[in-house]
C-alpha cells in the first residue's frame, strides 16, 4: 500500500509545470491517489479599483482553470484520475503554495523545476526551491530539459 494518497501539483502553465502534471497523474493512476492542481496567482495591487480588481481576478482564475482542464483532457487524466483544480491569490507564490500544501495534508508535492519566472536561480525555480527547503512532505521536482 502506497503512502501517497494526495498529490499536489504546482501549475503556472510553463513546460515544466505541464511535465509535473503529467508525472503526477501517471503516479496517481498507479497509486490510486487524488491529484490537486494548484495555481497561485499574484494578488492584484491595492491601487486597482475594487470592482476592477475583482473582475480581473475572476477572469484570470477562469483562464487558469480552463488551461488546467484542457491539459487534463489532453493527457486523458480527466477520466482516469481523481482530479481537482484550485486557484488561490497571494502576494508571494512560494510561501502560499507551501501553506496550502500543509493546510490540506498532502502526501507528495510535484513541481516543475522552473516556472515562468526563471530569475530566482539558474537551476531551480522559486516555488521548487522553497518546497525542497521548507516543505512539510516529500517533493518531486520535474524538468523538461
Amino acid at each position: 500500500m502506497s503512502s501517497f494518497h494526495r498529490i499536489l501539483v504546482g501549475w503556472d502553465g510553463s513546460k515544466d509545470s505541464r511535465q509535473a502534471f503529467r508525472t503526477a497523474t501517471r503516479l496517481a493512476v498507479e497509486l490510486h491517489a487524488e491529484v490537486v492542481v494548484l495555481a497561485v496567482l499574484k494578488r492584484p495591487s491595492r491601487a486597482e479599483a475594487a470592482d476592477e480588481a475583482a473582475e480581473d481576478s475572476a477572469h484570470r482564475r477562469s483562464e487558469v482553470v480552463d488551461e488546467m482542464r484542457t491539459e487534463a483532457r489532453h493527457e486523458g487524466a480527466a477520466t482516469t484520475v481523481r482530479l481537482r483544480h484550485e486557484v488561490i491569490e497571494a502576494d508571494q507564490t512560494a510561501p502560499a503554495f507551501d501553506a496550502y500544501a500543509r493546510e490540506h495534508g498532502f502526501d507528495l508535492v510535484v513541481v516543475g523545476r522552473h516556472g515562468l519566472d526563471r530569475a530566482v536561480h539558474p537551476r531551480i525555480g522559486g516555488v521548487s526551491e522553497h518546497q525542497v527547503r521548507h516543505g512539510g512532505c516529500p517533493v518531486m521536482v520535474v524538468g523538461c530539459d
